[in-house]
């Protein structure tokens, strides 16, 4: 009964020792495992760092806090620059289409002047003028590209 107990006692205390030995690293048929006790043949104790302390734990929360403290702080800088800026984008589109005449009329006038030379160059076409039917193709591709880059929408 002795024998057993003293065998318990020593077999805790081989256990606590091999916990605060740290992590072993053993290699067993060619693979590499981590164990809490010493390898049966070779391997390597692996040392490892304590937990932090109370203290240093306290302080890494503190450091966390002021990181996101600056963090909120920057973004609400960046959100206040995004939305000046978007407000004088805004203000700066405002201004420039008030100074633009109303597209609607230019857009109506390049139709007007677009079928006006459609007719001229089909015109040319039957008197088979074509040196006058060609000026008048050119004149109808040059109104296009202006049409076009007016975005008053589709050719028809």
């Amino acid at each position: 009964m002795k024998k057993a107990l003293l065998f318990a006692v020593l077999g805790m205390a081989a256990a606590s020792q091999a916990s605060a030995q740290g992590l072993f690293k053993c290699t067993v048929e060619g693979k590499v495992i981590y164990q809490s006790m010493p390898c049966a043949k070779g391997g390597a104790t692996l040392d490892y760092p304590p937990p932090p302390t109370a203290a240093q734990v306290k302080s890494a929360q503190a450091r966390a806090q002021e990181d996101r403290e600056r963090a909120d702080e920057l973004a609400a800088r960046n959100r206040e620059v995004r939305e000046k800026k978007a407000k004088e984008e805004a203000e700066t589109a405002r201004e420039e289409a008030a100074s633009k005449p109303a597209p609607k009329q230019s857009c109506d006038s390049l139709r007007t002047r677009r079928a006006e030379l459609y007719g001229q160059r089909n015109e040319n076409r039957r008197n088979s003028q074509l040196d006058a039917m060609s000026k008048t193709q050119n004149d109808i591709d040059k109104l296009e590209v202006e049409y076009t880059k007016s975005a008053c929408g589709p050719l028809d």
